[in-house]
This record gives structure tokens, C-alpha cells and sequence, in this order.
């Protein structure tokens, strides 16, 4: 592979959001699509593959040259409007007020609207949303159980055997 070229595609990486899924396609007239593929293969550190012929690029601090990460950080806050959502799952406050990302995802994934599900998708990607899914799962089989108004409900097997977990996870594929 040319080295100009494997430049030039990775250029173009720079230019490409984050929290967006992509395809080949955005590197039209760049090179064949064997060298497309090569070089994104090389470039695991800043792309992540999805399902399909898809990637997306992994958030990485612009600031810092530390190691990409898969999901966003925790500490990321959004300005919240409860005026988009079906309900406002922050009560204190009827005007857009700063939240953090996981608190928002994750207080809208156990609604189980669609329709909030799919904003959530078009607000924070579909990684991101799934990766919170995932992860608040895991956190509650880790603990054992789901404790329903002081009455404890013992969870057993594994989280993603759960159909609950996946019903919002088709949701999530079907955004």
C-alpha cells in the first residue's frame, strides 16, 4: 500500500465524528477498496467495526494522546431537554438543564419506549446507547438482584439471556 494513500484515508478519518456509524463509501476515489480495508484494519486503535460493513470512530480526547476508548467517559454531560423526550425522567426540572450522558441513557432505556429509544440513537449513537445497555445489565446481575419496593427479585443466569434485555436491545438494532 502507498504510503500517500494510507495517509490520505486516515486524513479522512480525522474529519469523520465520532458517534456515527460509516461505510466505505467515504473514501470514494481515495484508493481500491482492498487498501480501504487493509489500512482500516491497521487503523484499530482510532476505528471500531459494527455490524455489517460498517465502522465507527472510536472517541478519542483531542486534547490528550491517550488510548481511544469504546464507549464515551462517564463524566460527559449533555444539556437535557425533557421537552424532546415522551416524559421527563428528571422531575426537578421542566427546562433543558446539564446531565450526564449515561444517567440520560440509562433513565430512558428503562422506560422501554421506542420512540424514546430511537432519539436516544440519533442523540448519542447507537454504541453508545447499546454499550449503556450492556453495562447496566451487567451491573445488576452482578448484585444479584432487582430490589422492587424493598422486595428483592433474584436474577440468575446470564444478563443477556434476559428477555427483557433483548427486547430494548432489538429496539436499539431497529434505530
Amino acid at each position: 500500500m502507498d504510503v500517500s494513500v494510507a495517509q490520505e484515508i486516515r486524513a479522512r478519518l480525522d474529519q469523520l465524528e465520532f458517534n456515527r456509524e460509516y461505510d466505505a463509501s467515504v473514501f470514494d476515489g481515495i484508493a481500491s477498496k482492498e487498501t480501504i480495508k487493509k489500512c482500516l484494519q491497521r487503523s484499530r486503535d482510532r476505528v471500531g467495526k459494527t455490524n455489517g460493513r460498517h465502522f465507527y470512530i472510536k472517541y478519542t480526547p483531542r486534547s490528550e494522546r491517550k488510548a481511544p476508548y469504546e464507549v464515551y467517559d462517564d463524566q460527559e454531560e449533555t444539556v437535557f431537554d425533557p421537552s424532546e423526550f415522551s416524559f421527563n425522567a428528571f422531575w426537578q426540572s421542566s427546562r433543558p438543564t446539564l446531565q450526564k450522558v449515561s444517567t440520560v441513557i440509562r433513565n430512558y432505556l428503562r422506560a422501554m419506549n421506542p420512540d424514546d429509544i430511537r432519539l436516544l440513537c440519533r442523540k448519542f449513537g447507537k454504541n453508545r446507547v447499546k454499550a449503556e445497555l450492556v453495562s447496566s445489565y451487567k451491573d445488576l446481575y452482578k448484585q444479584g438482584f432487582i430490589d422492587i419496593k424493598g422486595y428483592r427479585v433474584p436474577l440468575e443466569g446470564r444478563y443477556d439471556r434476559n428477555p427483557v434485555f433483548r427486547e430494548i436491545l432489538q429496539m436499539i438494532h431497529d434505530c
